[in-house]
């Protein structure tokens, strides 16, 4: 079975290099990605037992914070391991973590890389967010007594057709997981039909709810803002969300002159492209890596750094979260509901199904079909403050009324490590 496993991946990777190399992602962390672990790394692994933590990039690096915490304050004596797979979930997670966290590259699911991995890090438990399956990985973790633990654990509904279509290749790696901790009783069902044991799968809820800020007071590093400001920002945009969101900008500023306008993109590579479109609206983009204030009447501010998002919400007057009105999946509604600011989204959030249901039966998000929709949505909030008050309020009711995911899931892996 490795060795099918071996070879699809390989044939695979082979066949999407060209495409790598066109779109400029040749994968970072080459060479460790493949087990070229550095000596010097090595030696500091050696050093204590190891709880090996992974997320994929920014978003569930981001949410796994409160857990890896948690699990300091319960094994100090031990060192969490995080691995990382995108280029932005790497630079976000070091400059985050480090020194606290040792992070590295993930391995590609090769055996030969997963061995050597495995052999490096010599890990008590690893723990996997959301929905990461990894064949070989999991049978050499097995193969050793390493417990395996998927935490806050979901299934898209654009995911689960695919996982039902090779069921069958998945079944004995997700056999060989320990526990699953879904985040609704949906995701439980989905998992349990693809062979997760009853009794291997719990419901613990969705860590992002827990993850709170000390204060949720206006961002001291950006000068201008003040109570009396107007701003609208677009939150991990998708193309064709900007254009949207200036178009609005550009109406919505004749009714509001105090109105600024911030857009933060998913991917920082894409600023250049945005301060092109900023440009041919007629208006002047500033980056926020060259900025060290609110954009002017006639400016835009546009975020060319990971890690921004969550301290630029707190200034924010209508927040808009991207990835829901032109492209599908969505992103995460629970940062800004934090400083209790009105949400507006697309329809097109099934990556935060339960979430946004959540939200919705709480009256604590907007969700729009159209541009129209986004320019009536985005006019009504700047013109009632109360409405916005309102709004900003019952959002975060709604994340008080669905915390404590992250103490159910610290408490799993706690156990899982003292009862081996």
């Amino acid at each position: 079975m490795f060795v099918i496993f071996d070879v699809i991946f390989t044939v695979y990777f082979i066949l999407y290099l060209p495409v790598l190399f066109l779109r400029g992602k040749w994968p970072a962390g080459f060479l460790e990605r493949f087990g070229f672990i550095p000596p010097e790394t090595v030696r500091a692994l050696a050093v204590r037992e190891n709880i090996w933590v992974h997320a994929v990039s920014v978003g569930e690096v981001a949410a796994l914070e409160g857990v890896i915490r948690g699990l300091q304050e319960r094994f100090p004596a031990r060192q969490v391991v995080l691995t990382v797979t995108t280029r932005t979930g790497y630079s976000f997670a070091r400059s985050k973590y480090d020194p606290q966290v040792m992070v590295l590259w993930s391995p590609l699911d090769l055996s030969i890389t997963v061995d050597s991995f495995v052999r490096a890090i010599r890990p008590v438990v690893y723990v996997a967010a959301e929905t990461e399956l990894w064949p070989n990985l999991f049978a050499r973790l097995a193969a050793d007594k390493i417990p395996i633990l998927v935490l806050n654990g979901r299934i898209s509904d654009q995911a689960f057709p695919r996982y039902c279509w090779v069921r069958g290749l998945l079944r004995r790696t997700i056999e060989r997981v320990n526990i699953f901790g879904m985040q609704s009783d949906l995701d439980a069902e989905r998992i349990i039909s693809l062979g997760a044991a009853k009794e291997n799968v719990q419901v613990m809820g969705n860590v992002k709810f827990d993850n709170l800020p000390a204060q949720a007071g206006l961002d001291p590093g950006l000068k201008g803002a003040g109570p009396g400001q107007l701003v609208l920002l677009g939150g991990s945009t998708h193309p064709g969300e900007d254009e949207l969101l200036l178009a609005v900008f550009l109406a919505e500023r004749k009714l509001f002159p105090d109105l600024r306008l911030i857009l933060v993109p998913r991917h920082p590579e894409r600023a250049l492209v945005i301060q092109e479109l900023v440009r041919q609206a007629g208006l002047i983009p500033v980056l926020f890596s060259e900025h060290s204030g609110l954009p002017g009447a006639d400016e835009v501010l546009v975020v060319d750094r990971i890690g921004q998002l969550l301290r630029l919400y707190s200034l924010a007057t209508v927040v808009f979260v991207g990835k829901s009105l032109t492209a599908q999946g969505g992103h995460n509604i629970i940062e800004p509901a934090m400083f209790a600011k009105p949400v507006i989204t697309g329809v097109n959030m099934q990556n935060f199904r339960d979430i946004t249901k959540a939200f919705l039966a709480g009256e604590a998000v907007w969700q729009v079909v159209d541009a129209p929709g986004l320019q009536d949505a985005v006019h009504r909030l700047l013109a009632d403050p109360d409405l916005r008050l309102n709004m900003g309020l019952r959002a975060q009711q709604v994340i008080r009324r669905n915390n404590g995911a992250t103490r159910r899931a610290v408490d799993l892996v706690a156990g899982m490590i003292k009862g081996r």
